[in-house]
């Protein structure tokens, strides 16, 4: 069952994005997490399966020239909990929402070597729209 996430859930979703990946989760991305759980313009939904909270996805509306665009910024799911369909219908929940909100556009991102990711997004009808890399350095203050 998939519910929207308020405030009191913020130690539920902290403790699935753990147990994904301790190093993939940023203290950044915790602080975006946390303001979604407050912002008119993202949402946090919390699939449990038996009772039991193993994924989460947070979207927003990105502002776009004519109307806004839904976007995909984070999702987790419990490792024991992958590749059981969870990832497809958060994914629809929250395209559902970006409707909701006025939205035409849905978008998401993902690294370039996730195949899995990739073939989620692809069955779920996205398009390609091109290949990104990030690169970043210490800077010696």
């Amino acid at each position: 069952m998939i519910k929207e996430a308020k405030i009191s859930d913020y130690d539920i979703i902290s403790e699935i994005a753990t147990d994904v990946n301790k190093t993939q989760i940023f203290d950044e991305d915790i602080m975006e997490i946390r303001e979604a759980l407050t912002n008119y313009n993202k949402i946090v939904y919390i699939d449990y399966e038996n009772e039991i909270p193993v994924a989460f996805a947070q979207c927003s509306l990105k502002d776009e020239e004519v109307k806004p665009t839904g976007y995909l910024e984070h999702m987790f799911i419990k490792k024991n909990y992958q590749n059981k369909g969870i990832a497809k219908k958060l994914l629809n929940k929250c395209e559902i929402w970006a409707k909701e909100k006025g939205c035409e556009r849905f978008t998401a991102t993902c690294n370039v070597d996730d195949k899995h990711t990739i073939d989620l997004y692809n069955y779920s009808g996205f398009s390609e729209i091109s290949k990104i890399a990030y690169f970043s350095k210490e800077l010696n203050v």
